[in-house]
Parts: C-alpha cells; structure tokens; sequence
C-alpha cells in the first residue's frame, strides 16, 4: 500500500512452521517464521527492524512465554520493537504447528 513519497507498507500474510524437527516447539517455529519472513522482506529491500506490528495465533496461549522469549530476543537490536497481539487459535493451526505469524512493515521510500 503507498504511503505517497515516504514509503509503503508491506503485508506478510500468515506464515508457518511445519518442519518436522520444530514439530511442537513454539520457540523454534516462532524464529524459523521469522527467518523467512526476514528474507521476503529482503525481496522488497527491507528487514525486519521495519516491522511495525505482528499478530501472532498460538494453538495454545500457554505457549505465549515461548513465543514472546523468541520474539523479543529477535527484535533485541530494533530501535522500536513491533507492535505485537497474540491470539489462541486451539485446533486451527493443526497437529504440531504451534503459531502462525502475520506482519505488517512499513518500507521507507530509499
């Protein structure tokens, strides 16, 4: 979407982990989303510090602790880290994927 000369945003749908060796662990899915989505944003000259919001549904919000560990040590270095909401999706995501992980960036015109 332009936001006229100063950038645009950039929408990253809903993104998974399904690899077999994260099979239910919530950290390491959290970070392996965050490592594609990383690249995507590459294509598009930007990175994740250009995150400026998340909505995270975990298949249980029990997981959160998990998943805001992995969250914050990824955003460690960000000026701002993003706006972030977790939702409990139960059953949704399927057996042995944990959360699933939208982003909003805002890309700045270069």
């Amino acid at each position: 979407m332009p936001l006229g000369p100063s950038g645009d945003l950039l929408f990253l749908s809903g993104s998974l982990c399904v690899d077999e060796d994260a099979r239910d662990n919530i950290e390491l899915q959290t970070r392996r989303i965050f490592e594609r989505m990383e690249r995507v944003l590459g294509k598009h000259g930007a990175s994740l510090s250009d995150i400026v919001k998340t909505t995270a549904f975990l298949a249980d919000l029990a997981d959160y602790d998990g998943f805001n560990r992995a969250r914050v040590e990824i955003f460690m270095d960000a000026r701002e880290p993003p706006a972030s909401t977790a939702i409990g999706a139960g059953s949704l995501l399927g057996i042995g994927t944990r959360v699933e992980i939208e982003a909003m960036a805002f890309v700045p015109s270069r």
